[in-house]
């Protein structure tokens, strides 16, 4: 217990010195130009309410399509979240649907709330995720200038569903770490503040989204990729079951996570609603019926479980105003629907085996990380990459080395499978307290990162990805904006296919906290 005590200490003087040293950095750059007012009420909208408007025609597809391609082109050049945008043929597509929809009768255009439920909408999607005519190097300079030729089978579903693709967005390197940035398109910067990370894998579809530069917004979540950006981002996000969204042609190597269950793909948005509204979408199958599924839960019948971090020194403290919003949302859900919440009893210390193990048995077989970097042409020789990174001739990333060489001196299966730490052995643990009935709400991180910030915090992901490793469904949920203007937000955590219960929670919070808060000033002339 003492040496425990005191690793934790010197894991608290640790994070302090980091914390410190990075916003004294930060603070010799001259802070970026403020974010372009919103003036069209269309941006502040759910893809819920804009297909309704759509299709009752209180305004065109076009001039919903133009707005959100004018926001995107105004926030980018700040943000440098789009890396390719297809808005000129996005706007033929809305223009070809105010045509057929003038065509139709009132009770036709009705109906499509059932066949095309998202019939002129724009969406946007993470560059991994192939959109045919759209780049898809996975930001990787051997990949420069590829474009896919084929739609991802999500992609197709959000299509067949009317929806129109408007732009895909920044990733790190191969889609592997948690801040977006990669040698091929650059860093993405987060709409609060620009010299902080917007998270990653997803980061440039959270950035996008949270300052209204789409309104569908689709990620992947290997190791938080959704949760992270989201609540880096102040938006929301779920990370679904595993299986219930296709990852067919998801990657740039598409049979490297099709059978994988620690990596998923689902919905990051503004408004909670809209979690389950998509999520309809891309898993017609499981998640048929979400919403209504959602608003049918009874909060009261609820067990909830927190925690304030998982109690590991090698991961950074949860700041006080993290803690102090986290119990703010349990109080408020014992107090307002009579829920018992009570501290989470399990040992999350160490929460990277399962995910380490996990990751370890979905990639036997496939190539290693250091024959991706090049496109698989060859292994890259990491001892040159690393040279070449040292005497400033990179062609490759500091996380994506650090990740390559990681990988190649772990051994193929580290973990005994009678370990208590073996990933299905946590799961089960976690089953058995959790139930059917059951979440837990805690931090997805301790902090929000200064750029940079992650590459000395990097087991600071656990948090996150102990959760993809023992193939749990979670969602993101922001709680408002701390004193330095920042996002503070949580995770819901619940069992597998329970994941309506995740989502009615963040409902009632979003109803309490008000969920995403602007980046931007709203300058919208009232009716």
């Amino acid at each position: 217990m003492v040496v425990r005590m005191l690793l934790l200490w010197l894991r608290w003087l640790y994070t302090m010195v980091i914390r410190t040293a990075f916003y004294l950095f930060w603070a010799l750059f001259p802070p970026a130009k403020p974010m372009p007012p919103i003036t069209d009420s269309a941006l502040l909208q759910s893809s819920h309410t804009l297909a309704l408007w759509i299709r009752q025609r209180k305004r065109t597809s076009e001039s919903i399509v133009s707005a959100f391609v004018s926001r995107s082109k105004a926030v980018n050049s700040i943000l440098n979240a789009v890396v390719d945008e297809h808005y000129d043929e996005a706007l033929q597509e809305a223009r070809e649907v105010d045509q057929k929809l003038d065509l139709y009768s009132e009770e036709e255009r009705a109906n499509l709330e059932y066949s095309q439920p998202l019939l002129g909408v724009p969406f946007t999607v993470k560059e991994i995720i192939a959109v045919k005519g759209m780049s898809h190097t996975g930001g990787l300079l051997s990949r420069r200038g590829i474009k896919a030729t084929y739609d991802a089978e999500l992609v197709k579903m959000l299509r067949e569903a009317g929806g129109i693709p408007l732009a895909v967005t920044n990733i790190p390197e191969l889609s592997l770490w948690w801040e977006s940035y990669n040698l091929l398109f650059g860093r993405t910067n987060n709409p609060y503040s620009a010299s902080r990370t917007p998270g990653g894998s997803s980061g440039g579809e959270a950035a996008l989204l949270s300052s209204c530069g789409t309104p569908v917004s689709i990620g992947t979540d290997l190791g938080g990729s959704i949760r992270f950006p989201s609540f880096c981002c102040g938006v929301f996000g779920h990370k679904p079951s595993c299986d219930w969204v296709s990852k067919k042609n998801m990657h740039i190597y598409p049979e490297k996570l099709l059978n994988s269950r620690a990596s998923v793909a689902g919905p990051l948005a503004r408004h909670s609603r809209d979690l389950a509204f998509i999520m309809e979408i891309i898993a017609p199958v499981h998640a048929r019926g979400l919403s209504a599924k959602v608003e049918a839960t009874s909060l009261s019948s609820l067990k909830i479980w927190w925690a304030e971090d998982v109690g590991s020194p090698l991961i950074s403290p949860t700041t006080s105003e993290l803690r102090n919003i986290l119990h703010k949302a349990v109080h408020h859900l014992h107090a307002t629907y009579s829920i018992p919440t009570a501290k989470w009893p399990g040992d999350m210390s160490n929460a990277i085996i399962p995910w380490r193990t996990k990751l370890n048995e979905e990639s036997r077989g496939h190539p290693p990380v250091k024959f991706d970097m090049t496109n698989r042409q060859y292994e890259a020789n990491l001892l040159k990459e690393w040279l070449l990174w040292a005497c400033g001739q990179r062609r490759h990333t500091f996380p994506i080395l650090l990740f390559a060489t990681f990988q190649k001196f772990t051994p193929e299966n580290p973990s005994d499978v009678t370990s208590p730490y073996y990933w299905k052995t946590v799961q089960k643990s976690f089953m058995d307290i959790l139930g059917s009935d059951g979440v837990l709400i805690m931090p997805t991180a301790p902090e929000l990162y200064y750029h940079g910030q992650s590459c000395v915090t990097i087991y600071d992901a656990c948090i996150a990805s102990l959760f993809n490793g023992i193939e749990f469904p979670a969602t993101a949920v922001p709680l408002g904006l701390s004193n330095d203007g920042l996002p503070l937000g949580v995770q819901v955590v619940t069992t597998p296919g329970n994941d309506h219960l995740s989502l009615a929670v963040a409902r009632a919070l979003e109803e309490k906290f008000g969920g995403w808060v602007s980046p931007s000033p709203i300058k919208v002339a009232s009716s």
